[in-house]
């Protein structure tokens, strides 16, 4: 009977830690990101290319009744990323379709852990959270079920001289029940964009899952952009400290815009698309004095990517 019991508990051990998520998505932490050294990575080494995601959103196709197809094209996009080797990967939020009040949201964020593991472990992979990942009217208790599942909601890290800042956008679009949240976040930010400065960073670049906007810096406010009250006075700050592109999701589309300088890239889906752009992600090219960035879908993905800087930055591609 004693053999019996230990044999069970050996197999429940290995039952969970095959379940298990591995560490990456206990690394965004303390408002970093712990896979980047930050002393090694604030000087500027040499071309680079990341690859940005956004909306996997487990169980959109089905209303939550399943998961298959988001599965699917989420493990021929880790194929792609396994392939290409990237410096990091980056997915800008509506990890699950369910949020954490719903009965499906733990065997999404299941399937998401177990699809997105299969990234080689020295690629670092970077989630973002969005609407549906923490509400539409986020909370402190909502926000804390997306850390214990994928690290901290907002924080900053250093990739090759480049500063990256990623945001909770979810507080910044509905702050009703999170404006201590979004207050923090905000004295966060300003000390954070100071930093980059005095740094002398190559780039700084801003993720979250909202954007901004969607073509224009003052189009009206509608469900997919942040809305006037918050975008202006951010959009403001930003310029100021010189942040060179944003980088979103939430649209199931690709949009872009400008202000200014600053450029507004909003990224179609790796899951369900909504419109004309098919399922895919946004391969991003830094160089030492500019970027380039270009979708693709999933079936028509390059074997390679050169980082041959051109004489002239080519228009961007939406």
């Amino acid at each position: 009977m004693k053999l019996f019991g230990l044999l069970l508990l050996a197999i429940v051990s290995v039952a969970a830690s095959a379940t298990e998520p591995d560490g990456r998505f206990a690394q965004a932490q303390n408002r970093t990101f712990k896979a980047f050294d930050l002393q090694q990575e604030q000087t500027w080494q040499r071309p680079f290319f990341f690859m940005q995601l956004a909306d996997p959103q487990y169980g959109m196709f089905s209303g939550n009744k399943g998961f298959e197809k988001e599965a699917a094209l989420t493990q021929q996009a880790v194929e792609h990323i396994n392939r290409l080797r990237p410096w990091f990967v980056i997915v800008c939020g509506d990890l699950t379709n369910a949020t954490p009040k719903q009965a499906r949201y733990r065997d999404q964020v299941a399937q998401y852990h177990q699809d997105f593991s299969q990234i080689d472990a020295d690629i670092p992979l970077v989630c973002v959270c969005g609407n549906h990942d923490v509400g539409n009217r986020p909370t402190s208790e909502s926000i804390a079920h997306y850390q214990e599942n994928f690290g901290d909601d907002y924080f900053s890290f250093w990739v090759g001289g480049v500063f990256n800042i990623v945001l909770n956008s979810s507080v910044l679009k509905d702050p009703t029940d999170a404006a201590d949240v979004l207050a923090a976040q905000q004295t966060w930010l300003e000390q954070q964009l100071q930093t980059a400065r005095n740094a002398d960073a190559k780039h700084i670049l801003l993720f979250q899952h909202h954007p901004l906007f969607l073509s224009q810096p003052d189009e009206p406010d509608q469900y997919f952009n942040i809305p006037l009250q918050r975008r202006t006075p951010l959009i403001e700050q930003l310029q100021r400290a010189g942040v060179r592109a944003v980088f979103a999701g939430h649209y199931h589309r690709n949009a872009y815009g400008t202000a200014g300088e600053m450029e507004m890239v909003t990224t179609g889906p790796v899951g369900k698309p909504l419109g004309k752009d098919p399922s895919g992600f946004r391969i991003v090219k830094v160089y030492e004095s500019n970027l380039q960035h270009q979708y693709w879908a999933l079936e028509d993905v390059p074997e390679t990517v050169e980082l041959t800087a051109p004489a002239k930055q080519p228009a961007p591609k939406p």
